[in-house]
């Protein structure tokens, strides 16, 4: 992203056993009687559940090969910048945390470095199918990005909170392991931690 009931049942057989009432002039009793019949079934009244989020998301992650276009002079266009400890927490009910201490992002303009330093969290809503995440909506920020070009430290910039972000990116996840783009040139590739749940 630029800027994852168990039911035990207990099952009795009934082994052909049912109870009869004989009516007559002493006290009622039930008693058993072997029979061959069953008991018709009931039918289950149909049900449809959600269909959840893909576990393999669910989880912690931090990222060890960032690749991404970023705008960094707004007279120049987008430039490749690289990265890596960005930390992310996917969780189940589609809540999510991005996670930034001194993560650095570099780059180079007409043969001068260019950094961005990110450092804070946000808070973002998720949904995902098995090949494509949507980031829905950035619900809190409190991250930062500081520049520097040759001149040293050129600006410091929020990030905002933004709904509608609406940002889809695909994605291909197995266990410990995942990597993520879309069309714009960007490609990260994450490793599960141990940070909270762990799925897939």
């Amino acid at each position: 992203m630029v800027l994852f009931a168990v039911a035990a049942c207990a099952v009795l057989a009934a082994g052909g056993l049912t109870a009869v009432v004989l009516a007559d002039d002493g006290p009622r009793q039930a008693t058993p009687v072997a029979t061959g019949d069953r008991p018709s079934p009931t039918a289950r009244p149909a049900t449809t559940r959600a269909v959840g989020p893909p576990m393999c998301l669910i989880g912690s992650w931090r990222t060890v090969d960032d690749r991404l276009m970023v705008k960094f002079y707004t007279d120049e266009d987008p430039m490749p910048f690289t990265t890596s400890g960005r930390v992310y927490e996917f969780r189940a009910d589609g809540t999510g945390t991005e996670r930034m201490d001194n993560v650095t992002l570099s780059g180079s303009f007409e043969g001068n470095a260019l950094r961005m330093v990110g450092n804070g969290f946000t808070e973002f809503t998720w949904s995902a199918t098995d090949k494509a995440i949507t980031y829905v909506d950035r619900t809190k920020a409190e991250m930062t990005w500081a520049f520097y070009d040759q001149r040293g430290h050129v600006d410091t910039q929020p990030v905002p909170v933004k709904q509608g972000l609406n940002e889809v990116d695909d994605y291909s996840c197995q266990g410990t392991q995942l990597v993520e783009s879309n069309a714009s040139g960007y490609r990260s590739v994450w490793v599960r931690t141990t940070g909270s749940g762990v799925y897939g």
